[in-house]
């Protein structure tokens, strides 16, 4: 399979979604640079050119947003080509992909992706990139994991997994190393997120809301991912009325997915 080694560079700072970003454009033949906020990005693009750049817009220190207009801003100012940039947003809604093109980005994809959606945004912007092999394109897996059916079907959308698991002769090692990354990092954000709503930290309640969704939809969790997002919008509209059974609920529902993951390991 010949290599192309596109120059990608991945922004998002969950370490779930870096690790399953980075193994999807590794399987198209890309190399893959990483990084976790506005300034890292910053700081890499002085120094390196990339043939695309995923930036999530939801980020700590400085958002995704914000770095896409420092990007333009050096660009104009340097004479440089630009870059093309795509956002990674979880909201669909007009207003939030309207925010991201008058930004300065090119494009948006939704997240969760999968290798089709990641493969034709690439081709859309002549990013080259290999073919895949059967065994990494096939959407078909059936899991040998013995896991009961009731489990997976009530709280896993096992579509997301065998996405993960089916890419190449690593991808089943890459969805236990992506799921014991997220039950380490899972109820840190559980703790934070009860912490913060104690403190009536509104601003801290929708960050912490957002992290927990984005890396428990990018592993088919997606009820939790869905109670979550429910917690983000209340805080995003400067209230937290509701969230206290939200978060409840929350908890109640990460147990059933931790106990489907640790199956799928």
């Amino acid at each position: 399979m010949k290599m192309h080694n596109s120059n990608v560079l991945l922004v998002d700072d969950n370490p779930v979604n870096q690790e399953v970003g980075r193994t999807m454009m590794e399987a198209f033949g890309c190399r893959v640079d990483v990084a976790s906020d506005g300034h890292e990005v910053l700081d890499r693009m002085e120094s390196n050119t990339y043939d695309i750049v995923f930036m999530d817009c939801e980020m700590p220190v400085m958002d995704g947003l914000e770095a896409t207009r420092l990007i333009r801003q050096r660009e104009k100012q340097q004479g440089r080509p630009k870059a093309t940039i795509v956002a990674l947003t979880a909201h669909a809604a007009d207003e939030d992909r309207s925010r991201c093109l008058c930004a300065g980005m090119d494009d948006y994809l939704g997240k969760p992706f999968r290798m089709h959606d990641l493969s034709r945004m690439m081709e859309k912007w002549r990013v080259r990139i290999c073919a895949l092999d059967s065994a990494a394109s096939s959407q078909g897996f059936q899991s040998d994991s013995g896991l009961p059916e009731n489990v997976a079907e009530n709280y896993l959308d096992r579509t997301s997994l065998n996405n993960i698991r089916s890419l190449g002769p690593n991808g089943p090692r890459m969805l236990s190393t992506v799921i014991a990354i997220y039950l380490h990092d899972s109820p840190i954000l559980l703790d934070r997120l009860s912490e913060t709503f104690n403190m009536a930290d509104v601003e801290g309640v929708g960050k912490t809301a957002h992290a927990l969704k984005s890396s428990s939809a990018g592993l088919g969790a997606t009820a939790l991912a869905l109670m979550c997002e429910q917690v983000e919008y209340i805080a995003r509209a400067d209230s937290l009325d509701g969230a206290a059974t939200l978060i409840s609920n929350i908890r109640l529902e990460y147990e059933k997915v931790q106990i489907a993951l640790k199956l799928e390991m």
